[in-house]
């Protein structure tokens, strides 16, 4: 009877183990969460992406435009529906000035993850209909309001045809109150096949990313880097790197 007593004690720890483990077990969203989220892409050449959140804006954006013309570089802009309706101009000047534009949502709700599937369905329809009115094609480019996002919207993003991208490094932090220090952050940070994050838009002001940019981009070419869309950084990609 003892001996009984044991195996059967045995056997509910062995069951007590596996369904632990079932629990425990990462979701298969990991996955996708591994084939759709960019921060950064391995790449041969010395190549960055300087891409732009929550424009367009009608003084800091013109202002970065003029920047980047200045230096010959190309960018990528996340924009938001909303401003994209208020700035038809602005947004027509960044595409005939051959940048790219991602999608941004069209309201920038601060808690997405929070949001109905319907409802993320819609953010980034109604931002990927102004997107195609001006540059006669969608862009498979996703980024989140201020990265957050969970497993369920994540899922949409990659059902509705995204890449969800993200940053390697940001130039807008805390820790860098002041264009020299927004620059210092980045040049730390960067490396071949880097995503910058900086802003045209929201916060009460985006001088200190105006004023940024140009040390950013003297710099990095300085060691060699070139500017390129994300789109052309991973069309130079062998497989784009993502988080582990």
């Amino acid at each position: 009877m003892r001996a009984l007593g044991l195996l059967r004690l045995a056997f509910e720890v062995v069951l007590v183990a596996l369904v632990v483990g079932l629990l425990l077990r990462p979701p298969r969203v990991t996955a996708m969460w591994h084939e759709s989220v960019i921060v950064s892409v391995p790449v041969k050449e010395k190549l960055v992406a300087l891409t732009y959140d929550d424009g367009p804006h009608p003084a800091f954006t013109p202002d970065i435009l003029a920047i980047l013309d200045r230096y010959h570089v190309n960018a990528t802009f996340f924009m938001i529906g909303q401003r994209m309706q208020q700035y038809p101009e602005i947004v027509k000047e960044v595409v005939a000035r051959g940048h790219a534009i991602g999608n941004h949502t069209y309201s920038h709700p601060r808690e997405i993850a929070g949001l109905t599937s319907a409802q993320v369905i819609r953010e980034l329809d109604t931002c990927e209909e102004l997107i195609e009115r001006f540059t006669g094609r969608r862009t498979h480019l996703f980024r989140p309001p201020l990265g957050l996002m969970n497993s369920r919207v994540l899922m949409v993003a990659r059902e509705e045809g995204y890449l969800t991208i993200l940053w390697t490094v940001s130039a807008d932090h805390h820790d860098a109150p002041t264009p020299q220090a927004m620059a210092e952050r980045v040049l730390r940070g960067v490396k071949p096949g880097s995503i910058i994050l900086a802003h045209d838009g929201t916060f009460p002001s985006r001088i200190n990313d105006v004023e940024a940019t140009p040390l950013i981009i003297e710099e990095l070419q300085k060691r060699g880097y070139r500017f390129v869309t994300v789109p052309e950084l991973l069309a130079a990609a062998r497989e784009p790197e993502v988080p582990t």
